[in-house]
């Protein structure tokens, strides 16, 4: 089916028919209704391809994250709501830790002619890599920073806010033997998050033991196991600092098993709010991230790129918000 043939049914202009369809042109109310009714008595969708080429211009915005997790999804609501706000749509998709995929992704986004692209980039990609797709159409990365590319990025104070959770541990409630579980990606939201924890207990004249020190490859699985390494090895544990959600739901699945109890037996702090979290008893102290903020800045960021407006990027403000888990009493 083709504009011409809708020209035809309705028996009007192919160009007052585009006007109707692609809303580049008022028209009258019974025009309007003339053409909308051949549209749907001949079941036409109209060639957005050929209508880019024409335009020079496809309104099109890819979104590649890592995962359709919680943190993901409302990061994407932030980025739909503001896309819709400045007449964009969004074209989505996931690839997990995975730089092949993620290149295989990109490529494709550049062969629906978008103009624009944000990612949450995997470990592996550097400024020269991304360098072949930055030429072509403008980018923002999410969460994780890009050496060199530090103005592109929307991310969140990881580190200074990961610092006052395990000072909040060693200040107010006088624990020394802290414990972190982090994922080991090789991503610098989780670096800095590492980072926060060795400096808060550096500057406490705490020593950085090793053992205190649980790696995980970021799965639930991996979180559970990290929390039983640091019950076995270090009996003496007070308190742990656990740096994502999928690796705090399997700490707590340990925790479980073991009929452990929080904070009477070790205390708890988490990051990334999650909505399981609120029929944990006691209550979690958590660091929650603006998502939705950092998906409306990200938007936004890239139209500013597009527009040759390339600024200083500043971390968002995550909030630590204070329950029992730690060890505060309500």
């Amino acid at each position: 089916m083709t504009l011409k043939e809708v020209s035809k049914h309705c028996g009007l202009s192919t160009a007052t028919v585009s006007h109707v369809i692609h809303g580049t042109k008022p028209v009258k109310k019974e025009t309007k209704e003339r053409v909308l009714r051949s549209v749907e008595e001949l079941g036409y969708i109209p060639h957005e391809s050929a209508r880019q080429l024409k335009a020079g211009s496809s309104r099109l915005i890819g979104v590649l994250t890592i995962g359709y997790n919680q943190f993901f999804t409302n990061i994407l609501r932030g980025i739909q709501e503001q896309a819709d706000a400045l007449g964009w749509k969004i074209i989505v998709g996931s690839t997990d830790e995975d730089l092949q995929a993620q290149q295989s992704f990109l490529d494709s986004l550049m062969q629906k002619r978008v103009e624009g692209i944000i990612m949450a980039p995997t470990k592996g990609w550097t400024k020269e890599k991304l360098g072949r797709y930055m030429k072509h159409t403008a980018m923002v990365f999410i969460d994780r920073k890009i050496s060199g590319l530090e103005d592109y990025v929307v991310a969140t104070n990881n580190l200074q806010v990961s610092q006052t959770v395990v000072e909040h541990l060693i200040h107010q409630h006088a624990y020394r033997e802290i414990g972190l579980i982090y994922a080991d990606t090789k991503v610098s939201s989780m670096e800095e998050r590492k980072q926060g924890y060795i400096k808060a207990m550096n500057h406490a004249g705490l020593s950085v033991k090793g053992y205190l020190m649980a790696q995980a490859d970021g799965s639930i699985q991996s979180g559970q196991q990290a929390m039983k390494q640091l019950l076995e090895e270090h009996p003496k544990l007070e308190a742990v600092y656990i740096a994502n959600n999928k690796l705090l739901l399997g700490a707590y699945r340990e925790l479980k098993i073991r009929q452990m109890k929080i904070p009477d037996e070790l205390a708890i702090i988490g990051f990334d709010v999650e909505p399981w979290m609120e029929f944990l008893h006691p209550a979690i102290s958590i660091v929650e991230q603006p998502v939705e903020d950092m998906g409306k800045h990200a938007m936004q960021k890239l139209i500013d790129v597009k527009n040759n407006k390339v600024t200083l990027s500043e971390d968002l403000n995550n909030q630590f918000i204070i329950a029992e888990t730690c060890g505060c009493r309500e």
